[in-house]
């Protein structure tokens, strides 16, 4: 199985599709949930800081500027000493106490917001790192300023992002993995359930899906199956049970006016005698008729040929041709055999006869004067010879070549310009099923080529 195949099948396509609306929904909901986590981080930031500053304030005003730089230096040595960062200057902007020897260069946002940069050390290594700050005024002249570095706050926010997208690819790598190995799966079972279908149409309707292999909803489809093709084969076998009795029924009495008309025409005056020719022809024409749909209905439901005498196609085939010669020479046709010294099939030679003749007869008719007909025998596939019918009349529409196969189908230009019943064809493919052969109607540009395959024995 193609992986071209799999990944166009309709199933992958679907899951495909899900996964695609899945992830985008899931990447939509990341990034909302994103802003949500940093907008509640630095609003949380914020407050902090603006408690901060306020404490400060009330140790300000109850405690003077020296309650204030004992307040800074008792956070400073606390175990938290690292979640704010102090400045506490003079009205001359001397520094008075804090950890920020001087404010540094910030940007100014709405609200009286800060924003800077310092770079500190960690871990030996300097690093820049983005703080977030606020002044206020204590009195008296003196000023604070209480930062806050985000970088934890990022770094989570970060996290929390970086975990949820790749959660989300993981989804998206699996999902397709998922897709492929479902729609592989899917596409084998159609397969075997395509192989099975094309197996029921060349054996015929009486042949069934093997429901045990399939599972889930192709087995369903399998059952359903099975009970169209039963109903199939019913009413088919109703329609040719009842055409099968009508030419058996009116096939005796038929034949038997038919031999009365011979007797009274040696009775009658030759003007009536003629008129009574023409009724003998039309009832020749219904018996044959008759004939051709019983002989197709035998050979159909008789299965298929299980062995027999040995039969030589190169002498059978010679003697098809000498029985049409006359015809063709008649008709300014140049029919020609070319054949390889080949094995012998096993068949029988009678209906091999009538299957071959029925092809000669349809391509001189239809072959136009001064045509030609060839025939050629030669191997084909492995394990079967292969004879070739070309000819170069009007040929048939590739889309009418399935249908000039069944009962009773004419082609629309050869309904008044030929007699016949479109059973020639018909009974053609039958023998050739009986045979377990193959049939095949091609293009000859100009033409037709019918190629017969027939089993070694």
């Amino acid at each position: 199985m193609k992986a071209l195949e799999v990944l166009s099948s309709l199933t992958f396509r679907y899951i495909a599709k899900y996964v695609t609306v899945l992830s985008a929904t899931v990447f939509v909901l990341l990034a909302g949930l994103y802003a949500y986590i940093s907008y509640s981080f630095f609003s949380d930031l914020s407050d902090t800081i603006l408690e901060e500053l306020e404490t400060l304030q009330v140790v300000f005003s109850g405690q003077g500027i020296d309650g204030v730089g004992q307040y800074v230096e008792d956070q400073l040595a606390a175990p938290s000493s690292g979640r704010f960062y102090y400045l506490v200057t003079d009205a001359e902007g001397e520094v008075v106490a804090g950890n920020l020897g001087a404010l540094p260069r910030y940007e100014q946002f709405t609200g009286g917001w800060l924003g800077f940069q310092l770079a500190l050390l960690e871990w030996g290594e300097t690093v820049d790192v983005d703080f977030l700050a606020r002044p206020a005024a204590l009195g008296d002249g003196f000023d604070a300023v209480v930062a806050r570095n985000y970088a934890d706050i990022t770094e989570q926010a970060t996290l929390v992002f970086r975990t949820l997208f790749r959660a989300m690819l993981a989804t998206v790598v699996l999902g397709m993995i998922g897709g492929f190995v479902s729609a592989a799966s899917t596409l084998d079972r159609v397969e075997r359930l395509n192989q099975e279908l094309s197996g029921i149409i060349r054996g015929g309707p009486g042949k069934r899906i093997d429901v045990a292999r399939q599972k889930g909803y192709v087995r369903q489809l399998a059952e359903i199956m099975n009970k169209l093709l039963g109903q199939t084969e019913t009413l088919m076998q109703g329609v040719k049970t009842v055409s099968d009795n009508i030419a058996h029924d009116l096939r005796t009495p038929l034949t038997r006016m038919r031999n009365q008309l011979v007797q009274l025409r040696g009775r009658v005056p030759d003007a009536e005698a003629d008129a009574l020719e023409g009724i003998i022809a039309e009832c020749d024409d219904v018996l044959a008729t008759f004939n051709a749909l019983l002989r197709i209905s035998s050979l159909e439901s008789g299965g298929q040929f299980s062995g027999g005498g040995a039969v030589e196609l190169q002498p059978l085939l010679e003697d098809v041709v000498e029985l049409y010669e006359p015809l063709a020479s008649e008709r300014g046709i140049d029919l020609t055999f070319c054949a390889e010294a080949l094995p012998s099939i096993s068949g029988d030679r009678d209906l091999l006869f009538q299957l071959f003749s029925n092809l000669v007869d349809n391509a001189l008719k239809y072959t136009p004067a001064d045509g030609r007909a060839d025939i050629n025998l030669a191997v084909g596939e492995p394990g079967f010879l292969q004879v070739s019918l070309s000819d170069s009349g009007p040929g048939i529409p590739a889309e009418e070549r399935a249908n000039v196969l069944r009962r009773f189908y004419r082609l629309e230009q050869s309904r008044g310009a030929q007699p016949g019943h479109g059973l020639g064809l018909s009974l053609v493919q039958a023998i050739v099923h009986y045979h377990r052969g193959h049939l095949a109607l091609l293009d000859n540009e100009p033409g037709l080529t019918v190629q017969v395959s027939l089993p070694l024995a």
